[in-house]
C-alpha cells in the first residue's frame, strides 16, 4: 500500500483541506455554540460595544500582521535562525500592537461616547500579542501537509475559550464575558503550541532578509486591506445606535463564518499544494482545481444563508435579533462574488508578488471608501452594504486580472469553475423555497430548520455528482471526494 507522501497531489492536497477545514467546522460549531448561548444573556448593545472596541484592534492587528509563515513555508530548508528570527518578528509585532492600543484607547473612548471602551480596548489588545508569540516551528507541520495538529490546536483553544465565555455571561451577564473569550483563545494556542513544537526562542534579526520582501509588501497591502475591511464599522456607531451596530455585526460575523471555517483554513494547504505544483508544472491546473473546489463548498452554504435567513437568524441568535436577517441576506449574497478569486492570495504569496496584493486592496479602497463615507453619513447599514458590494466587485475583477497576469489562467477559465456548483444550486434553492412554504416555522421552528436543510444539501449534492458525471469525471475536488467515498465503502 502507498503511504500518503507518495499520494497523488490532489489527493493529498483534499486530505490535508479536509483536516483543516474539518477542524475549523469543529471549532465554528464551537463558536456558534458559545453564540448561542451569550446571544440569549447578552443583548445587541452588548455586543456592539465590543465590536465597537474589536474594530480598532482588528485595524491595528491587520495592519501589522506579518505573514511569517508564508515566509518560512517557502524556504527550501528552515535554520534555527530563521525560526528565532520569526519569533523575534512575531514577538516585536505584539508589543507594538498593545502599546499602540493602549495609547489610543482614551481618544477612541471619547471619540465614540462610551468611557467604558478604554479598559475594553487595552484589555483585548492582549488577543493579537499573545497570537504573535505562538511557536514559529509549527510551520514544520504545514510544510509537511501535515494540519492535524493546527487542527487540534485551534480546538483546544476555541474549547477553553467557549467554557470560560460561557460561565462568565451565565453568572454576570456582563459584556466581557465576549472580552474573555476573545483572549483565552489566542493565549490556549499559544501556550499548546510549544509542547507540540517545542522551541527555546532565542531573540534576534539575523535573517531579516528572508522575510523582508513578504513583510514589506504585505504592510502595505494589509494596510489597505485593513481600511477596506473596517471602514464601515470604524464609522457606523457614529451613526446608528449600539444596538443597530450589533445587529450589523452579528450579521456580517456570520456571512463571514463560511469563510472562516473552509476559505481561511485552506490557505495553507493551498500553499503547500501550489509549492508542489510549481515544481511539477501544473500550477495553472492546481489553481483552477482549488478554486472550483472552494466554490463547490461555499456557494451552496452563503445561498442558504441568504435564501433563509429568517429562520438562520432565529435559530443562531434568537427572535430579539430578526431585524439582523435582511442584513445578513445583503452579506451572503455579496460574498458569493468573491468566491472565485479566493485562491489568489496564496498564489501571490507564493511567487513572491506581494505586490499583485496591494494592488487588489488599492481597487477595492479606491471603490470601497468614497461608498462607505457617503452611504453610511447619509443612509447608515444600507449604505454600508452598497459599498460593500462595491468594493467586492472592484476587488473580484482585480483578482481576475492579476491571476491571469501570475498564473496565466484566463478569467473566462477562472469563471467556468462556478458553473456546475450554479446549476446544481438552482434546484436545490427551489426545494428550499418550497420548504419555507409548506413548513411551518414559526411553530416548529428548530425541526423545520433541520429538515429544510437535509433536503437542501441532499439535493444539491445528487445535482453536483450527476453534473460531474455527465462532464465525463474530470479531476478536481469531486473527483478525489468520489475516490475517499469509494474506498471508504469499499472497506
Amino acid at each position: 500500500m502507498s503511504s500518503s507522501a507518495d499520494a497523488p497531489l490532489s489527493q493529498r492536497t483534499v486530505r490535508a483541506g479536509l483536516w483543516t477545514v474539518g477542524a475549523r467546522l469543529s471549532s465554528r460549531v464551537i463558536d456558534l455554540v458559545a453564540l448561542l448561548v451569550l446571544a440569549r444573556f447578552l443583548g445587541p448593545a452588548d455586543f456592539g460595544l465590543v465590536a465597537t472596541a474589536m474594530t480598532i484592534i482588528f485595524i491595528v492587528e491587520a495592519i501589522l500582521e506579518l505573514p511569517l509563515a508564508s515566509a518560512l513555508i517557502r524556504l527550501p530548508e528552515i535554520s534555527r535562525r530563521a525560526y528565532d528570527t520569526a519569533f523575534t518578528l512575531g514577538l516585536l509585532r505584539g508589543i507594538a500592537v498593545a502599546a499602540l492600543m493602549a495609547a489610543l484607547s482614551y481618544p477612541l473612548a471619547r471619540f465614540y461616547g462610551d468611557e467604558r471602551l478604554v479598559p475594553l480596548i487595552c484589555t483585548l489588545a492582549l488577543a493579537p500579542a499573545m497570537r504573535g508569540l505562538a511557536s514559529p516551528r509549527m510551520v514544520q507541520f504545514e510544510k509537511s501537509m501535515d494540519f492535524r495538529r493546527r487542527g487540534i490546536l485551534e480546538f483546544l483553544g476555541k474549547t477553553t475559550a467557549a467554557a470560560v465565555a460561557i460561565t462568565i455571561a451565565v453568572a454576570t451577564g456582563s459584556y466581557w464575558a465576549i472580552a474573555a473569550s476573545t483572549i483565552t483563545a489566542p493565549t490556549v494556542m499559544m501556550v499548546v503550541s510549544y509542547v507540540m513544537a517545542p522551541m527555546l526562542p532565542r531573540l534576534t534579526l539575523t535573517d531579516w532578509p528572508l522575510f523582508a520582501d513578504v513583510v514589506g509588501w504585505n504592510f502595505a497591502s494589509q494596510i489597505l486591506a485593513a481600511i477596506n475591511w473596517q471602514i464601515d464599522r470604524l464609522l457606523l456607531p457614529r451613526y446608528i445606535d449600539t444596538a443597530s451596530f450589533g445587529r450589523f455585526t452579528a450579521a456580517n460575523d456570520l456571512a463571514s463564518l463560511p469563510f472562516q471555517a473552509v476559505a481561511a483554513p485552506a490557505a495553507g494547504p493551498l500553499m503547500a499544494a501550489f509549492v508542489n505544483a510549481r515544481e511539477k508544472g501544473t500550477l495553472r491546473e492546481t489553481y483552477l482545481k482549488s478554486s472550483g473546489g472552494l466554490v463547490l463548498i461555499l456557494l451552496p452554504i452563503l445561498c442558504f444563508m441568504a435564501l433563509l435567513s429568517g429562520p438562520v437568524i432565529r435559530v443562531l441568535l434568537g427572535a430579539k435579533w430578526g431585524e439582523a436577517a435582511p442584513i445578513l441576506t445583503w452579506f451572503s449574497l455579496i460574498a458569493l462574488i468573491a468566491l472565485p478569486s479566493i485562491p489568489m492570495s496564496s498564489l501571490a504569496m507564493l511567487v513572491g508578488r506581494s505586490r499583485a496584493l496591494a494592488v487588489r486592496s488599492l481597487a477595492e479602497l479606491s471603490v470601497r471608501v468614497p461608498l462607505s463615507l457617503a452611504g453610511v453619513i447619509f443612509f447608515g447599514i444600507p449604505g454600508a452594504i452598497v459599498a460593500k458590494l462595491g468594493g467586492t466587485l472592484a476587488a473580484c475583477i482585480s483578482s481576475f486580472y492579476l491571476t491571469r497576469e501570475i498564473a496565466g489562467v484566463r478569467i473566462a477559465d477562472q469563471l467556468l469553475v462556478v458553473v456546475r456548483p450554479l446549476m446544481a444550486v438552482i434546484p436545490a434553492a427551489l426545494v428550499l423555497y418550497l420548504c419555507e412554504i409548506y413548513l411551518n416555522f414559526d411553530d416548529n421552528l428548530y425541526i423545520s430548520f433541520v429538515l429544510t436543510g437535509a433536503v437542501y444539501c441532499l439535493t444539491y449534492g445528487a445535482f453536483i455528482y450527476l453534473l460531474w458525471v455527465a462532464a465525463r469525471r474530470p479531476q478536481g475536488v469531486e473527483a478525489s471526494l468520489a475516490g475517499m467515498v469509494s474506498r471508504y465503502v469499499s472497506r
